[in-house]
């Protein structure tokens, strides 16, 4: 079997001594799967592929949510109701598909290929990897894009063709779906690898494509959509890399029929005379993705949780990302703190909420307290709006009124109040990243929670700096 080339064959031996029961039980399911597909027509397999996704659609309650969130930012925050729910139901079942289908890819024919997928823009594609020239290729995870790694052999051109990937945690089918990409041509490069044979390529020439719209902890943020989030700033490093040979493209794949795809390939990103930073490039990168999407939203892999919050809340960003982030964030980073009951402990969070009103440029901050702290809280400066929590379907109604809906959905909720009952109220704007004290009654439920260090019977203003510092936020100075 061929290795990869980042790799060595001993650490590739390696990884395979380490294959636990479950990675082979695996590896046969998935060697049987592959025989059965390679004799099923494709349209059949679209057909079954759409029948699994109806099932994804009733079982996977948590899914239908994070598509739901996401389809409002990518179409239109006021989206409710039927009609949202009718786009969530056949994105699932699109992308159920794609995936069903991708698998076949890998397995087609040249002729099944010719008859399935049709190549748009392909000579301007080629013409600008030719020559010692470099084409970044930016890809959203749309259609089946497994098609890229299968039209290598159209472009006789050009010396090298390759793609980033991510490696799958089974070395057994890692290697087995290594070689199916590799077997028309395709060079696969591992991210787990570093980025050495990915920039001897960008030197000498070639095509190279890179899965550019999935969420990075590690990236730059910038908006996407018109709300901010963890972008990869690879393919802009890559261009820059290439010292005035590289071309920038967005390319993507879109379901034409049942069982059809075109592969689009032409649209070269043409960057203003002035784009030079990462931070600038990312943003035109991302600006191009989105005209790609905006195509047939419901071929977008909505699926993954692509605006989640990590624990790192206010982010580093430069003067260039600032900029960009001005310009294009229409949609803000949504934070609702609950405060507790006690008039005493609520005291404390107000230098909490102003360090959160201030920690980033997309902020909207909403306080959630009992009646007898409104007019306190109202009187705070970046708070946005104060609604009470007296009666907890009361404060949801409130939350989920026309005005406030039409913002965005909700990225953090601060628990550092309130009971079960507020809890399960709030429960319709989940996925939240919840957060507060490991003594909360709900404390289980949160995804991140902090041990308190004192004895006192509230939350210290010290226990508070330690909570904002691990989110990178420091409380303002007096």
């Amino acid at each position: 079997m061929p290795q990869d080339s980042t790799m060595s064959p001993d650490a590739t031996e390696q990884q395979k001594k380490q294959a636990s029961l479950l990675h082979y039980v695996s590896y046969y399911l998935y060697k049987l799967l592959c025989i059965f597909l390679k004799c099923t027509d494709v349209r059949l397999v679209a057909i079954s592929g759409r029948c699994l996704g109806y099932l994804v659609w009733v079982c996977a309650g948590r899914r239908r949510r994070i598509v739901a969130r996401n389809l409002r930012i990518v179409v239109e925050p006021r989206l409710r109701g039927r009609k949202l729910s009718a786009m969530v139901r056949r994105n699932i079942v699109r992308t159920t598909m794609n995936l069903a289908c991708s698998l076949k890819t890998g397995l087609m024919k040249q002729r099944e290929m010719e008859r399935f997928i049709r190549v748009e823009g392909g000579e301007h594609f080629e013409r600008c990897g030719s020559g010692g020239h470099t084409v970044v290729s930016c890809i959203p995870h749309a259609g089946n894009w497994e098609v890229l790694a299968r039209i290598r052999p159209i472009f006789h051109r050009v010396p090298r063709f390759a793609s980033m990937y991510r490696r799958l945690s089974n070395p057994l089918l890692e290697e087995l779906v290594y070689q199916s990409r590799t077997r028309y041509g395709c060079e696969m490069y591992s991210k787990e690898d570093g980025l050495r044979e990915v920039l001897k390529l960008a030197r000498g020439g070639g095509l190279l494509g890179v899965l550019s719209d999935q969420f990075t902890a590690e990236g730059i943020y910038l908006p996407y959509f018109g709300k901010v989030t963890g972008v990869t700033p690879l393919p802009a490093l890559i261009y820059k890399r290439c010292k005035g040979k590289g071309h920038l493209f967005s390319v993507f794949t879109r379901n034409t029929a049942l069982g059809h795809w075109d592969a689009v390939l032409g649209r070269e990103i043409h960057l203003p005379s002035e784009c030079e930073s990462l931070s600038d490039i990312t943003m035109q990168v991302n600006l191009a993705l989105e005209k790609c999407q905006n195509e047939n939203i419901l071929d977008g892999f909505w699926m993954h949780h692509r605006w989640k919050t990590t624990d790192v809340i206010a982010p580093k960003m430069d003067e260039d990302t600032l900029k960009a982030v001005r310009a294009y964030a229409r949609l803000p980073f949504r934070i609702i703190v609950v405060t507790p009951d006690d008039v005493e402990a609520a005291h404390v969070v107000e230098e909490v909420v102003l360090a959160l009103s201030e920690c980033r440029p997309d902020v909207e901050l909403t306080v959630l307290c009992p009646s007898s702290q409104l007019a306190t809280w109202q009187e705070q400066k970046g708070v946005a709006r104060v609604l009470t929590t007296d009666v907890p379907s009361e404060t949801y109604r409130m939350l989920d009124a026309d005005e406030v809906y039409a913002r965005g959905p909700f990225d953090v909720l601060f628990m550092l109040g309130g009971g079960r009952k507020l809890w399960n109220a709030l429960s319709p704007l989940f996925p939240l990243h919840a957060i507060g004290w490991e003594d909360h009654p709900l404390a289980r439920r949160f995804r991140t929670r902090y041990k308190r260090s004192s004895n006192s019977p509230y939350p210290t203003r010290e226990e508070y700096v330690k909570m904002l510092n691990y989110h990178q936020i420091a409380l303002p100075k007096r």
